[in-house]
Protein backbone atom coordinates (compact mmCIF):
# COMPACT_ATOMS: atom_id res chain seq x y z
CA UNK A 1 0.00 0.00 0.00
CA UNK A 2 2.91 2.59 0.97
CA UNK A 3 4.34 1.59 -2.09
CA UNK A 4 1.44 2.24 -4.40
CA UNK A 5 1.09 5.45 -2.35
CA UNK A 6 4.55 6.26 -2.82
CA UNK A 7 4.38 5.86 -6.51
CA UNK A 8 0.94 8.12 -7.07
CA UNK A 9 2.31 10.79 -4.81
CA UNK A 10 5.69 10.91 -7.19
CA UNK A 11 3.61 11.26 -10.26
CA UNK A 12 2.17 14.49 -9.15
CA UNK A 13 5.26 15.92 -7.85
CA UNK A 14 4.78 15.34 -4.01
CA UNK A 15 6.94 14.01 -2.21
CA UNK A 16 7.63 14.36 1.56
CA UNK A 17 11.63 12.54 1.70
CA UNK A 18 10.83 11.47 6.08
CA UNK A 19 8.29 9.42 4.62
CA UNK A 20 8.30 8.86 1.24
CA UNK A 21 9.42 4.39 0.93
CA UNK A 22 11.62 5.05 -2.32
CA UNK A 23 13.65 7.90 -0.85
CA UNK A 24 14.25 5.53 1.91
CA UNK A 25 15.49 2.96 -0.58
CA UNK A 26 17.87 5.24 -2.38
CA UNK A 27 19.25 6.32 0.85
CA UNK A 28 20.32 2.80 1.78
CA UNK A 29 21.09 1.98 -1.90
CA UNK A 30 23.59 5.00 -1.64
CA UNK A 31 25.22 4.00 1.51
CA UNK A 32 25.64 0.82 0.44
CA UNK A 33 27.57 1.69 -2.90
CA UNK A 34 29.48 4.48 -0.35
CA UNK A 35 30.61 1.30 1.81
CA UNK A 36 31.55 -1.00 -0.72
CA UNK A 37 32.91 1.79 -3.70
CA UNK A 38 35.21 3.90 -1.27
CA UNK A 39 38.37 4.30 -2.34
CA UNK A 40 40.07 5.48 0.63
CA UNK A 41 39.13 2.04 2.28
CA UNK A 42 40.04 0.04 -0.29
CA UNK A 43 43.87 1.55 -0.78
CA UNK A 44 43.63 0.92 2.93
CA UNK A 45 43.47 -2.84 2.50
CA UNK A 46 46.26 -2.37 -0.25
CA UNK A 47 48.47 -1.07 2.48
CA UNK A 48 47.79 -3.61 4.84
CA UNK A 49 48.32 -6.16 2.34
CA UNK A 50 51.30 -5.26 1.48
CA UNK A 51 52.81 -4.62 4.96
CA UNK A 52 51.33 -8.00 5.65
CA UNK A 53 53.64 -9.47 2.63
CA UNK A 54 56.59 -7.27 4.02
CA UNK A 55 56.67 -9.15 6.86
CA UNK A 56 56.03 -12.44 5.92
CA UNK A 57 52.81 -13.04 7.40
CA UNK A 58 51.54 -13.93 3.37
CA UNK A 59 53.58 -15.36 0.76
CA UNK A 60 54.08 -13.73 -2.35
CA UNK A 61 51.67 -15.94 -4.37
CA UNK A 62 48.59 -14.26 -1.61
CA UNK A 63 49.71 -11.39 -1.88
CA UNK A 64 49.58 -10.99 -6.10
CA UNK A 65 45.92 -12.39 -5.97
CA UNK A 66 45.01 -10.04 -2.89
CA UNK A 67 46.70 -6.95 -4.59
CA UNK A 68 45.09 -7.99 -8.30
CA UNK A 69 41.92 -7.86 -6.81
CA UNK A 70 41.90 -4.97 -4.34
CA UNK A 71 43.75 -2.96 -7.60
CA UNK A 72 40.29 -3.87 -9.96
CA UNK A 73 38.17 -3.09 -6.98
CA UNK A 74 39.92 0.36 -6.81
CA UNK A 75 39.74 0.72 -10.42
CA UNK A 76 35.93 -0.15 -10.01
CA UNK A 77 35.23 2.02 -7.35
CA UNK A 78 36.99 5.03 -9.02
CA UNK A 79 34.76 5.16 -11.78
CA UNK A 80 31.71 4.54 -10.03
CA UNK A 81 32.88 7.81 -8.45
CA UNK A 82 32.95 9.46 -11.84
CA UNK A 83 29.97 7.97 -13.17
CA UNK A 84 27.86 8.55 -10.28
CA UNK A 85 29.66 12.11 -9.48
CA UNK A 86 28.20 12.89 -13.11
CA UNK A 87 24.72 11.70 -12.12
CA UNK A 88 24.65 13.60 -9.31
CA UNK A 89 25.39 16.56 -11.37
CA UNK A 90 22.72 16.14 -13.61
CA UNK A 91 19.83 15.41 -11.16
CA UNK A 92 21.20 18.83 -9.20
CA UNK A 93 21.09 20.69 -12.84
CA UNK A 94 17.47 19.58 -13.45
CA UNK A 95 16.16 20.83 -10.28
Amino acid sequence: MFIIDDLLLRQVGISIPGLDLIWIFEQIRDFAYREMYDPEKIRNRIKENRLLYEFEEIDREEYDRTNTELMRQLKLAEMGQEMNLGVRMDILGAR
